[in-house]
């Protein structure tokens, strides 16, 4: 498809110039005869064949380019090329730390406890037993908490 549009741009061109143009040389034109001199004469030597060939090599590419030309323009997008990075893993060893060991050494304390009278049997030396009466008295007792 863009080699058909080129090709007729360039035969819109070469078309167009044709038609401005006209050939350099003391003719002056196609196939006339070279003008009478009556004295004295300026010649041209391209002067007024240059601007029609101009246009029209102008008017032929400003035509192709505008046929040639697409109705839109594709946008490209480059996406970056990824960029890994690697990090060194740190792994760091747990710290262990022993908490001592309390023991709690139990608190003792003395009280002095009243203990109540009773009768207490004793053996005599004979071997017989007399029951006797014990009054009641304060002891000393520890006590653990």
């Amino acid at each position: 498809m863009k080699m058909k549009t080129i090709a007729i741009a360039c035969t819109v061109t070469l078309c167009a110039g044709a038609c401005f143009a006209r050939p350099f040389g003391h003719h002056g034109g196609f196939h006339r005869p070279p003008p009478v001199h009556h004295g004295w004469q300026h010649h041209h030597h391209g002067g007024r064949s240059f601007w029609p060939g101009f246009v029209g090599g102008f008017v032929g590419g400003v035509v192709g380019t505008a046929i040639t030309r697409p109705y839109y323009t594709e946008t490209v997008v480059v996406q970056p090329a990824a960029t890994v990075v690697t990090t060194p893993t740190v792994v760091q060893q747990p710290v262990v730390v022993q908490q001592p060991v309390v023991v709690q050494q139990p608190v003792q304390q003395t009280q002095n406890v009243w203990v109540e009278g009773r009768y207490v049997d004793q053996v005599q030396s004979n071997g017989s037993t007399v029951r006797v009466w014990q009054p009641g008295h304060y002891e000393q007792r520890v006590i653990v908490q």
